[in-house]
């Protein structure tokens, strides 16, 4: 291939690609008509079987590299048999191209939004969606929102789909306090939309590349869809954490389970807990789960789930995980036997990794959606007197570059 470099680093170097003289092997035609322009789906052109190598490949290096590991027991990805349709949540941002409302995905290293009138790792419904905020558009007088000038209504549409349930939210991010002609917007979105339950707002009037405000408030329905994994039964808001992929999800979780061998004994306190879903799973085969968030509304979502399905050994705490731990630990006596963490893609802050070498557990179990911060982070525990026993990555995100995984470090004394 042949490719224009257009910006030198420390380390390397970013290049544009020009032409491909003799494509690869597992090169594939997109299936999408965007390819390319839009900056989602970065690895449609690779045969599925070689995105699957691909991410172990990096997984491995990232270990080996940043963690510094020299055996890295690695099992292969868990990939999925149909790598599409499989986002169960979407962020439309929503713009003004070419004179004329645009609603898609922004381009590569961008804020130009490319139309797109259904994505192929979304569910089929928000085709439906979209078509039903056009007409929107075009039948009120609600303004595009600009962001240069800060001025417009609409910034974004976000659904969320239950796939077990079948029910679907639509929430509208609007630079404002309320949209015009909303009740003719709920007839179209029932009329159109199977499964449509709930419309909430979602205010963010911040000058700010932040998607969503501090203040959402529901226009029709309950406010919240219902959704299953497993037996579990979950409510979600606009605003919940709640894993985009329900099938890879469920392979994710249940080697959380694996890797736990719970017997009925075990005290659990987990790490950045979301809405509850890993807590709960774990409680019914443990003796009580403690768990810390820095949300609180995600907390309340976790209370409220626990008592959906019926589970009283989980106990939900609003805080900063790395302040917190070793305060409920010093003050209630409490030596866990497993430790899970699951933080967002910057990794464990430094205090919390501290605070659990401090108080070993048997077993430490990390969920990562991002394998450099979970190597450094690796580094860190195996230094502190933590093993590395397992690395089971799960491809959450097929046709991009971005890979989920679970991995245990086993208490072994400094």
């Amino acid at each position: 291939m042949s490719a224009l470099i257009i910006s030198v680093k420390t380390n390397y170097c970013v290049g544009k690609l020009i032409e491909v003289i003799i494509p690869s092997p597992y090169r594939v035609n997109p299936s999408c008509p965007v390819s390319g322009r839009c900056g989602g789906c970065g690895l449609l052109h690779c045969a599925y079987p070689y995105q699957l190598e691909l991410k172990g490949q990096l997984l491995r290096q990232a270990f080996t590299r940043i963690g510094r590991f020299d055996s890295v027991p690695a099992a292969p990805v868990a990939g999925m048999l149909n790598p599409y349709r499989y986002r169960n949540k979407s962020g439309f941002p929503v713009s003004v191209s070419d004179g004329a409302p645009a609603i898609g995905f922004y381009s590569k290293r961008s804020h130009r939004v490319i139309p797109v009138s259904d994505c192929l790792i979304d569910h089929e419904i928000n085709a439906k969606v979209i078509r039903c905020i056009y007409e929107y558009i075009r039948r009120s007088d609600i303004g595009i929102y600009e962001e240069s000038s800060h001025s417009g209504m609409l910034r974004h549409v976000l659904t969320r789909i239950g796939f077990s349930s079948g029910e679907v939210m639509v929430c509208l991010v609007i630079n404002g306090k309320g949209i015009p002609e909303p009740t003719a917007l709920v007839e179209s979105l029932k009329a159109n939309v199977p499964g449509f339950t709930t419309l909430s707002l979602n205010i963010n009037k911040a000058r700010t590349n932040v998607i969503m405000g501090d203040r959402t408030h529901t226009v029709y329905g309950p406010g919240v869809i219902r959704d299953y994994m497993g037996d579990l039964c979950f409510e979600i808001s606009p605003s919940s954490f709640y894993q985009i992929n329900p099938i890879q999800t469920k392979v994710l979780y249940d080697t959380v389970l694996e890797f736990s061998e719970l017997t009925g004994r075990e005290i659990i306190i987990e790490a950045y807990s979301g809405i509850g879903a890993i807590s709960l799973m774990m409680a019914r085969y443990a003796k009580h789960v403690y768990a810390v968030e820095t949300v609180s509304g995600a907390v309340k979502d976790a209370e409220r789930n626990a008592g959906i399905n019926g589970i009283p050994n989980v106990s939900f705490y609003n805080g900063s995980a790395e302040t917190w731990l070793p305060e409920f630990t010093g003050r209630n006596n409490i030596k866990p036997d497993i430790y899970v963490v699951d933080p967002p893609r910057k990794g464990c802050d430094p205090g919390l990794l501290r605070a659990i070498s401090a108080v070993p557990a048997k077993k430490l179990i990390y969920v990562s959606c991002d394998m450099g911060t979970l190597a450094r982070d690796a580094r860190f525990l195996a230094d502190s007197g933590y093993a590395l026993s397992g690395l089971q990555p799960v491809d959450l995100f097929p046709q991009t570059p971005h890979l989920e995984a679970v991995m245990l470090m086993e208490w072994i004394g400094r």
